[in-house]
């Protein structure tokens, strides 16, 4: 059996032939379990709201556009499924950075240079905590799946500007983050 394309499957679903929406599932599960996990960061919360964003999905693939991406339509049911389970939980990092424009950013980048796979792992790691789950949204779908200012603004909903900015400020939460953790070292490169 050759593999099947997203628009093929949905054909097939809405055709009344449901057992195609599998074809989904499995091409889509385990991003979406991963991109809920990183905005939730707890695992059943993430198994149950990525499990929430099919069912919803599914439930609105009537509406479905064929001439548009599927993935950037469920990414938006992800995204709005998270930040709805978020604002239901009301929660909140709290965490607000300063406004000041960051120099130094070539010592910064010798200092990360020198770190190690696992030491590197875990300074993300901690820069990631710091942002909240729209901010991390937006930097996992550009960064890692390389989405456009554009389809992450139809993914969310936000203008472009809006988007844009929202992404200047996580990356400056993640610098002043990884900032902070390599003050130390940052301060001896500097000095040498």
């Amino acid at each position: 059996m050759h593999e099947i394309n997203d628009t093929e499957c949905i054909r097939m679903v809405l055709r009344g032939e449901k057992v195609y929406f599998a074809c989904l599932v499995k091409k889509y599960g385990d991003k979406a379990y991963n991109l809920c996990y990183k905005v939730l960061k707890n695992k059943e919360e993430a198994r149950d709201s990525a499990q929430e964003a099919f069912i919803k999905a599914y439930e609105a693939l009537p509406g479905f556009r064929l001439d548009s991406a599927f993935s950037t339509w469920f990414y938006r049911i992800i995204y709005n499924t998270c930040i709805s389970k978020i604002r239901k939980d009301r929660f909140s990092t709290g965490f607000e950075p300063d406004d000041e424009v960051w120099s130094g950013l070539s010592n910064d980048n010798d200092a990360i240079s020198r770190l190690n796979q696992e030491d590197m792992q875990k300074l993300l790691k901690g820069a990631y905590e710091v942002l909240n789950p729209d901010e991390v949204f937006l930097a996992e779908q550009f960064y890692r799946e390389e989405c456009s200012i554009e389809e992450l603004s139809s993914i969310t909903g936000l203008s472009q500007s809006n988007v844009k900015v929202k992404l200047f400020r996580a990356r400056q939460k993640m610098h002043a983050q990884i900032k902070s953790v390599l003050k130390e070292e940052i301060h001896l490169w500097q000095t040498k």
